[in-house]
């Protein structure tokens, strides 16, 4: 398996820990717009990069799947 499929595998099954490696996350968030809106509140992504991100994956065939659920 590439990697790329081993590390989409990985995010399937447990995106919160993925997210986790990159960010810090408490442990007792679980919904999307409460970890968004800590990322936000701790400085840990501005405003403007969470545009940038929901801007380049509206236009992702791939991961536009995830946006609409």
């Amino acid at each position: 398996m590439n990697q790329f499929a081993q590390l989409y595998s990985q995010f399937r099954q447990n995106p919160l820990a993925m997210l986790s490696k990159r960010f810090n996350i408490p442990g007792d968030l679980q919904d999307p717009q409460q970890i968004v809106q800590h990322l936000l509140n701790s400085n840990q992504i501005s405003q403007s990069q969470l545009n940038m991100y929901v801007s380049q994956a509206s236009r992702n065939p791939f991961l536009r799947q995830f946006m609409n659920r």
